[in-house]
């Protein structure tokens, strides 16, 4: 009985394992987090605070999205032929693709400008 009991425990825990996942960020949690880095390269560069913002919420999936989380690369941006750095592949438009990858989400902000 004991062990049928132990099993039963068991196999419900082995089933909630999905359910256990890291809580994923909010679109209102993702704006909070980087929108520092925005500010600061729309006062660099000039290019709009929000419009960073947007593209970074499209493109992570408000900072849950696989490429993101594998990469801090937070616009999708390509390895293309001039770059150096860690690399990540991707399946995006085609499969494998090469995609940059980031020390921090600063460096990504950065780059992207």
């Amino acid at each position: 009985m004991q062990l049928r009991k132990l099993l039963l425990v068991v196999s419900f825990l082995v089933g909630c394992m999905p359910l256990l996942k890291a809580q994923k960020l909010t679109t209102e949690q993702y704006i909070a987090i980087y929108k520092g880095a925005a500010i600061e390269e729309m006062r660099r560069s000039g290019v709009p605070a929000a419009i960073k913002l947007a593209q970074g919420i499209v493109e992570t999936q408000s900072g849950n999205g696989w490429l993101v989380l594998n990469s801090n690369n937070h616009f999708g941006i390509k390895c293309k032929n001039n770059w150096t750095g860690k690399t990540v592949s991707y399946d995006d438009d085609a499969r494998g693709e090469c995609f940059r990858v980031y020390e921090t989400a600063r460096d990504s902000y950065k780059d992207h400008s």
